[in-house]
């Protein structure tokens, strides 16, 4: 697996962490802060969410009437990409090969992080919970065409741990993504998130590159996004540690 440079450029040194449901900031990372005029245009509709508060992401939306408990499966629709027209749009210098590794890695990781718990089906219907996400820019974007996310099978997945391991790069960055949660039936919105996060060279005493980064970066959001989704389940929306 070839490690190219624009990419290197845009993830080294990030750490997803929290980025769809506000989850906790590890401390390799830090929240970055935005403001409304931020927003990319992927939720199309940003009415419903409100600053976030403490460990939260920047921007949120919870349905608290929502019975969060029948959802035992979750259908991945899609993960996309979403860049600016602006010359210097970091997504946008992409070589399509790198765009969709990236959304791949972010669609593995979810489906490796909630099926502990969940069941992951491939189409939306009855107590299914659809998560639908994009990594963005903080400025109005259009989405990348012909990126269809999928979960990279497990000889790509230890293939990309090893790059973790041995590929190299000294920034640091930023990332940024938007997420909507529906109902699998009515497709009513049940959540919808906005959030930055930005890494710190700490992660260089772990990892040598920019790939190990965004290993740990995923691998630690899902994991908490699962935990958030069952604190929900059983009607828990004071914990906002997670």
């Amino acid at each position: 697996m070839k490690i190219n440079t624009p990419l290197n450029k845009i993830i080294s040194g990030v750490v997803l962490g929290g980025l769809l449901l506000g989850l906790t900031a590890c401390r390799t990372t830090h929240q970055v802060s935005e403001s409304s005029k931020d927003f990319s245009g992927f939720l199309g509709d940003y009415s419903q969410l409100t600053k976030g508060d403490g460990n939260e992401a920047n921007f949120v939306y919870f349905d608290k009437s929502a019975n969060w408990s029948k959802y035992t499966k979750v259908y991945i629709k899609n993960v996309d990409l979403w860049k600016s027209q602006d010359a210097d749009s970091k997504l946008g210098k992409l070589s399509p090969e790198d765009q969709q590794m990236l959304v791949n890695f972010v669609h593995t990781s979810l489906a490796n992080g909630l099926e502990k718990n969940f069941q992951i089906v491939d189409a939306a219907g009855p107590d299914v919970l659809v998560i639908h996400g994009a990594i963005t820019e903080a400025k109005k974007c259009w989405p990348v065409v012909n990126l269809v996310s999928t979960v990279y099978p497990a000889a790509l997945v230890l293939s990309f741990a090893k790059q973790a391991i041995t590929g190299t790069g000294t920034g640091v960055g930023a990332v940024r993504m938007e997420a909507e949660f529906t109902d699998g039936a009515t497709g009513q919105r049940v959540a919808a998130v906005v959030d930055e996060r930005a890494g710190t060279k700490a992660l260089r005493t772990k990892f040598d590159g920019t790939w190990g980064d965004l290993k740990l970066a995923f691998d630690w959001w899902s994991a908490r996004l699962d935990e958030r989704l069952q604190l929900l389940q059983k009607g828990n929306f004071s914990d906002k540690t997670l």
